[in-house]
């Protein structure tokens, strides 16, 4: 199964899902998007996977606008590979807010664009509930429009650290994480308040998380203070910049600043949990799930194997490209997805600067 392929098994037909998801996968259009985020859907009896491939990558990077710039504090240019391309050092990507405490037993995700005022944070258990602080510059109107009347059991207002915040309370009959794992009667909560001047945080959680006292005091651990994100992108060609990130489906998009439907896509999925009935498969499929247009070559990164190759996608064969694989010693699978003008040292180069730190 190739990226595309799985681009399209994670699309419409997919059931609920929860509240971290949801903001996750709306933030992924955060350049584009204008009106309110769709309404909740409910599919009784499905499940579905949201290993959304470099497709998506791809996809997004080709119209969103490219504000990061590459090398601004870095050690400077890096010559490599045999093509003549330079590799500057790219800036951290970063959440402007953490929490304190940090939560224990969750782990974050973060999405965002460059140039954007909208950023999400997602924090989940191993069962995928949780939940997801939503930053915008507006109040967000779309809000409380993820759930049906019917599964609302309470709004009011209440105060966070001292501001009046409106909540929305209740019970979705039947819910699916992101994890694959699906819920029945799963309570849920949402808060969404004026942090700061311009600083609007939309807040959403369920389970244990849709107490309100509990999300209260998730909202009022929020502190300024950047974090970075799990996934980062060490080198990119001078003249490239990140646009977009979707930690849900592990994915960076680069891409050129003279030409954005130049695209680099970096991703690192983490082993799906046992029992979840999800497999990132292995470097080797992931190769073997595109065709090859020359022979895969063997290689290392940073000492672990890897396997490159010049390819085409099987659907579309003037779609070339370099994709090299990898898996970190967790079990995390690692690509790298670049236009065929690269030199193969240079693919080589950009995938070893790729850091994954959950």
């Amino acid at each position: 199964m190739n990226d595309l392929t799985l681009l399209r098994d994670a699309g419409p037909d997919a059931p609920a899902l929860s509240a971290a998801t949801r903001s996750a996968a709306r933030a992924a259009l955060l350049a584009e998007i204008d009106g309110p985020a769709p309404r909740r859907r409910r599919v009784p009896g499905r499940k579905a996977t949201l290993r959304i491939g470099l497709a998506a990558v791809t996809a997004a990077a080709a119209w969103a606008a490219a504000v990061v710039v590459t090398g601004a504090d870095g050690p400077g240019p890096v010559p490599t590979g045999t093509g003549g391309m330079t590799l500057v050092a790219v800036e951290e990507i970063t959440f402007p807010l953490s929490l304190d405490p940090v939560p224990a037993g969750m782990t974050p995700s973060f999405t965002g664009a460059a140039g954007s005022d909208e950023a999400v944070a997602g924090y989940s258990f191993p069962d995928g509930t949780g939940f997801s602080v939503h930053l915008a510059p507006e109040e967000p109107a779309w809000a409380f429009q993820q759930h049906e009347a019917a599964d609302v059991t309470g709004t009011g207002t209440t105060t966070v650290a001292g501001v009046e915040a409106r909540y929305v309370v209740g019970s979705t009959d039947r819910l699916c994480t992101i994890v694959n794992e699906c819920f029945e009667d799963l309570p849920f909560a949402q808060l969404v308040w004026e942090r700061a001047p311009g600083e609007w945080v939309y807040l959403a959680g369920e389970k244990v998380h849709g107490d309100l006292a509990a999300l209260v005091a998730v909202g009022e651990s929020l502190v300024d203070r950047p974090q970075p994100i799990n996934l980062q992108v060490g080198l990119a060609p001078a003249g490239w910049s990140v646009v977009d990130w979707h930690e849900s489906s592990g994915a960076i998009g680069v891409a050129a600043d003279d030409d954005p439907t130049q695209v680099l896509g970096v991703q690192c999925m983490a082993e799906a949990r046992p029992g979840s009935g999800m497999d990132n498969g292995s470097a080797e499929q992931r190769i073997d799930s595109v065709t090859a247009i020359d022979p895969p070559v063997d290689t290392e990164i940073d000492g672990a194997p890897a396997r490159i190759v010049h390819a085409h996608d099987h659907m579309d064969e003037a779609n070339r490209f370099w994709l090299v694989a990898w898996e970190l010693p967790d079990g995390t699978l690692c690509t790298v997805h670049a236009p065929q003008g690269f030199a193969q040292d240079d693919v080589l180069a950009i995938a070893a600067g790729v850091t994954y730190t959950p």
